[in-house]
């Protein structure tokens, strides 16, 4: 027959510590650790210092410097010390209000985290600064292009004084324009007088 469900058991939250491995900078992460998922104890029971008796004997090591931090986010944003009770108040509060849920790592080195995660930021704000500054560089050189059927008039006052300019704005008729007929005019000579001698009456 199988036995029912314990009560508690809604209560538990699930722990998942990170130990034998080494913290790295930019960005933060964990590298090559041993893991074990603890599922089956209730760690609201515990006390911070009752909390690190059993951390202590399950990763074999004495180490002081723990950090937590919630699964779904980053090293370099989320993780908190574990330090004393009032961290580890902060530890239960944030498992319970997310999925019961949490990574604990343990750091056998004493690596300068904190130190590592400012130069982080202050890295990435640099990088911020530096993109502003290109995007303000290209903005200042762009340049509206006028279309390439546009007029460009010259003013009257600029060609009066100006014979090569004075020849560019000459107005040009349009070769469909209607001109009105002139019939040309010959002269006239008077057929009196010897041919070699003739002189004309009217010159066109």
């Amino acid at each position: 027959m199988a036995s029912s469900p314990n009560p508690t058991d809604q209560n538990f939250i699930v722990v998942d510590f990170h130990y034998n491995g080494q913290f790295a900078p930019n960005p933060l992460v964990y590298f090559d650790p041993n893991r074990a998922s603890v599922r089956d104890v209730d760690f609201s029971g515990f006390g911070y210092e009752q909390f690190m008796e059993f951390l202590h004997k399950l990763t074999n090591s004495r180490s002081k410097d723990i950090y937590f931090c919630l699964p779904q986010e980053s090293l370099g944003l989320g993780i908190h010390t574990l330090v004393n009770n009032g961290d580890y108040k902060e530890f239960l509060d944030l498992a319970y209000a997310n999925d019961k849920r949490m990574n604990v790592y343990v750091d056998h080195h004493n690596e300068p985290i904190f130190d590592w995660i400012e130069a982080e930021e202050s890295e990435s704000e640099n990088e911020d600064l530096d993109e502003d500054e290109d995007s303000v560089i290209q903005d200042s050189y762009s340049v509206d292009h006028e279309e390439d059927d546009a007029t460009y008039p010259f003013p009257a006052n600029k060609t009066a004084r100006d014979r090569f300019l004075n020849i560019l704005c000459e107005p040009i008729e349009s070769e469909d324009q209607d001109d009105e007929y002139v019939p040309p005019q010959y002269p006239v000579y008077d057929e009196r007088q010897p041919w070699d001698q003739m002189k004309p009456i009217i010159d066109g």
